[in-house]
C-alpha cells in the first residue's frame, strides 16, 4: 500500500507540473501579441534573403512594446492600400504592421 500511495503522489505531482507547463507555454505564446490587435504581417513570400536579414538586423516586430513608437506614426511607413491590413516601409521590405516597430523608427513631423 505504501508503494501505491507513493505512486499516486508522484502521478499527481507530475500531473500538476504538466498543467503548469502547458499554462506557461500558452502565456509565452500570447506575450507581445497585444490581445490580437496587431495584424500578422509575416508573409515574406518574394522577399529576398538580404531584405529578410535587414528586417532581422533592424529588429522589426509586428507589435511595438512602446505605443508612442509604432510604424503608423513613422515617417518611413507607407499606409496599406485596397483594404490590406499591412502597409510598407521605405527601409524594410515586405509587409509592415501599423502597430509594428523597428530600430529605424523616425516620428512623423507634427
Amino acid at each position: 500500500m505504501n508503494a501505491e500511495n507513493t505512486s499516486r503522489r508522484a502521478f499527481m505531482s507530475r500531473l500538476g507540473l504538466g498543467a503548469l507547463s502547458i499554462g506557461a507555454i500558452a502565456a509565452v505564446q500570447a506575450c507581445g501579441k497585444g490581445g490580437g490587435d496587431a495584424p500578422k504581417c509575416d508573409d515574406l513570400t518574394g522577399v529576398s534573403d538580404a531584405d529578410k536579414a535587414t528586417r532581422t538586423a533592424l529588429k522589426y516586430v509586428d507589435n511595438s512594446a512602446d505605443p508612442a513608437k509604432v510604424c503608423g506614426k513613422c515617417q518611413l511607413y507607407t499606409a496599406p492600400e485596397g483594404g490590406a491590413a499591412c502597409g510598407g516601409c521605405k527601409v524594410i521590405k515586405g509587409p509592415i504592421a501599423p502597430t509594428g516597430n523597428c530600430q529605424s523608427f523616425a516620428p512623423k513631423a507634427a
